[in-house]
């Protein structure tokens, strides 16, 4: 694989404020794409674009807000309209806006609740890849969609059996998608990151204690970081990847969920 194997592709990164996000769009600049990147907090965007900027690349930042779907439609028309094409989107979007609720198992947790996880992990990611697709289509020059999951799409827990279930059916449209994009050369994979840095994460652990305890659980004893994550999407976004389509490569330090 060359240095640049995604030399002048326009790729879209959602949720590429911070954590796994950012740190993909930074890598795909780095790769020699151009990235729109989206998310809620503007101010965090505009940080990730000086940086992808700084790599030479052209970036263009987008408000997106996950729940409000035609908005999440709209990043893709943008994209279109300022670059002229579309080549690459990373469904990255996530999180909950009630994280404690969010990690409730399910005697405890309101229907609410996952309704809200649902919507942030299936139906927009659904609304994106839709959008995208149908651009791709257009275009007759195939493409690539690669929905971030998690290594908990594997491996449920019962503490966080709702984001479990909604990447467990991220998966599964990950699979589907590809079968019925296939004929217009269109390839969707999916990442499940296991425990990696993140603002999350940082509320999960409460101190550096339970962050090291945290990281005792996985056999390369450290957490993930968002680098951890940029070769994989780069890579299967390049032509090294062109019969890859269907998977979903978890990568988690080699740790089990139980």
């Amino acid at each position: 694989m060359s240095d640049k194997p995604l030399l002048d592709k326009v790729a879209i990164v959602t949720g590429a404020s911070r954590g796994i996000g950012k740190g993909l769009a930074l890598a795909y600049a780095e790769a020699g794409a151009d990235v729109a990147i989206s998310a809620r907090t503007i101010p965090d965007l505009e940080q990730t674009a000086r940086e992808i900027e700084a790599r030479g690349r052209k970036a263009l930042v987008l408000h997106m807000d996950s729940f409000d779907y035609p908005s999440v439609e709209a990043v893709v028309d943008r994209t279109l309209e300022h670059f002229g094409k579309l080549d690459v989107l990373i469904n990255n979007a996530g999180g909950s806006r009630n994280v404690e609720d969010g990690w409730k198992g399910f005697l405890d947790c309101d229907y609410t609740v996952i309704d809200e996880v649902f919507r942030m992990h299936v139906i927009s990611p659904y609304a994106a890849a839709r959008r995208a697709a149908q651009a791709m289509i257009k275009q007759g020059t195939g493409g690539v969609i690669i929905n971030i999951s998690s290594a908990l799409g594997f491996y449920p827990s019962t503490t966080v059996q709702n984001y479990s279930a909604s990447k467990a059916a991220l998966n599964e449209l990950t699979k589907l998608w590809a079968v019925e994009l296939g004929p217009h050369k269109i390839r969707v994979n999916a990442i499940g990151p296991g425990i990696t840095r993140s603002a999350t994460t940082e509320k999960l652990f409460a101190n550096a204690e339970a962050e090291r305890a945290a990281a005792q659980t996985v056999p390369l004893r450290r957490l993930g970081e968002p680098s951890d994550m940029a070769g994989m999407a780069v890579f299967l976004a390049s032509d090294a990847a062109q019969w890859i389509s269907g998977a979903t490569v978890m990568i988690s330090g080699g740790q089990r969920f139980t």
